[in-house]
């Protein structure tokens, strides 16, 4: 029940983080500038809670290895693809992208020897995969062939987020809490944002007269916060394969905040699709070798 309950928490927050993003670029901020303001902002967060339990980072290179490749592959690369991906998609066509890396996190698991084949967990992340599948496809035979290049560019996304997934368990640092690693992998991810946009001169600031703006990235920051904790306590208890499936709620997440906040369309299809996405997450159950070794390590 508990790993279900963070799957969960994870998957909804990751798709509201994604909404958050849309209106903070309708609003005037760059893609980049708004994600080095929540990893900042979430990373800072997460070094206090950590501080209050006594727990603070390590900043040995053992661990500084583990922020960076993990800011990198978890966050940096393929959420500022996203951000920018999203005003030019549109939220429900992209949160398709967040639905395929629990299918490549499974068989990388598979290559490097942290899962074995399962038909079961196949089959659950066949449903889920193909739930969403059924709910997008019609958008990606739409028309409109400008299209077709945003959404080469947006692969990269499921193939950086299955790597980060497989990385942060199989590296996991011996003795690691799960919070003091999520505040350095965002303080990671911001470090590569912030050199980002300063080589680019496009580091926006906020502006605190503009009080939407700065409410945006204030509840950003609260949850990204929030969802990190979840994300690590997750991949720590049930492993990185039950945690992918992080991206079929976020694509649900997505889907309906783009129809409540943005007039998307939504369609009966969702129907089907929640069923799939349930059906695979019964199927897959937490647990694995890794997620067993990444539970003994962190205790």
């Amino acid at each position: 029940m508990k790993a279900l309950l963070l799957l969960l928490g994870a998957g909804i927050l990751g798709g509201t983080s994604i909404l958050l993003a849309k209106l903070a670029v309708g609003a005037g901020m760059t893609p980049l500038s708004y994600l080095f303001w929540q990893c900042l902002g979430a990373g800072l967060v997460l070094l206090v809670i950590s501080a209050l339990r006594g727990d603070v980072p390590s900043f040995a290179p053992r661990y500084l290895r583990y922020y960076f490749i993990a800011g990198l592959v978890s966050l940096a690369l393929p959420m500022g693809v996203g951000y920018f991906m999203v005003p030019h998609l549109g939220a429900a066509l992209a949160g398709i992208f967040t639905a395929m890396p629990p299918l490549i996190t499974y068989l990388l698991s598979m290559c490097i020897g942290l899962e074995r084949a399962r038909l079961a967990r196949m089959l659950g992340l066949m449903a889920g995969f193909v739930g969403v599948l059924f709910l997008y496809v019609p958008q990606l035979t739409a028309p409109d062939s400008t299209i077709l290049g945003y959404l080469l560019a947006a692969a990269v996304i499921p193939v950086s987020l299955a790597i980060g997934n497989v990385y942060r368990t199989a590296d996991w640092p011996v003795g690691a809490r799960p919070v003091p690693l999520a505040a350095g992998m965002l303080l990671a991810s911001a470090v590569y944002c912030l050199f980002f946009e300063l080589g680019r001169d496009q580091l926006l600031v906020p502006d605190f007269n503009h009080t939407y703006l700065v409410a945006i990235i204030a509840l950003q920051v609260v949850v990204a916060a929030l969802m990190y904790m979840c994300h690590f306590e997750l991949q720590r208890v049930a492993g990185p394969v039950y945690l992918s499936q992080i991206g079929y709620l976020m694509a649900l997440t997505t889907l309906v905040g783009g129809v409540a906040l943005f007039g998307e369309t939504l369609r009966p299809e969702l129907l089907v699709t929640l069923g799939c996405v349930v059906l695979g997450t019964f199927l897959v159950r937490p647990g694995g070798k890794k997620a067993a070794l990444a539970s003994a390590k962190a205790d």
